[in-house]
């Protein structure tokens, strides 16, 4: 063989070792975006509204979250979630009343990876319920109701490492009319 085939045969044989090198990586760093996560976060929840003439009114309430999911490649998730979204209060005179709410659901997240910070919109579904007392007059009274709930929104991760980030999202639940911004930590498996 002569020197110029078997230069060409030993960079023919270096480029396909870096390309394939190169996919091997791709495909680790692939994986390692795949995979569980669980997390929690805190935040401040305001129910739309406005307070009628007369009536004292608080629409906000800290709400907090726990939420796990899967990654099920780089750039889409799917996440299950519980959040309870405090009370809202409404008084006038010696009458009062309150409604707490929670939501229980399920999202697709689009994620877009940008180093150790990652942004993500979500849409989803939820099953939210309202328990709600009323005193004052002489009167006493309680009511219960669910139903269903679009929820989407806006957030970003940063990642301190592979496993825990730190994470900010906005969520709109539009049924019900409340809108959250809250702050928590993930762990990823």
């Amino acid at each position: 063989m002569s020197l110029k085939k078997t230069t060409i045969a030993a960079l023919m044989a270096a480029a396909g070792l870096a390309i394939s090198q190169g996919a091997l990586a791709q495909g680790m760093s692939g994986a390692q975006d795949k995979g569980w996560y669980i997390g929690g976060s805190i935040g401040q929840a305001e129910a739309d509204g406005t307070c009628p003439a007369g009536f004292s009114c608080d629409f906000k309430d800290t709400e907090w979250k726990i939420f796990g999911g899967y990654r099920i490649m780089r750039n889409f998730a799917v996440e299950g979630f519980y959040a309870n979204h405090g009370e809202v209060r409404v008084s006038a005179g010696g009458a009062s009343a309150t409604a707490e709410s929670s939501t229980f659901g399920v999202a697709a997240l689009g994620i877009l990876p940008l180093g150790q910070f990652e942004l993500f919109g979500k849409l989803g579904v939820g099953s939210t319920s309202v328990d709600a007392t009323a005193t004052g007059g002489g009167f006493s009274g309680s009511a219960s109701d669910s139903g269903s709930d679009v929820v989407y929104g806006v957030g970003a991760v940063f990642n301190f490492s592979r496993n825990l980030g730190v994470r900010a999202e906005y969520e709109r639940y539009s049924d019900s009319e409340i809108n959250v911004l809250s702050f928590g930590v993930q762990y990823r498996f």
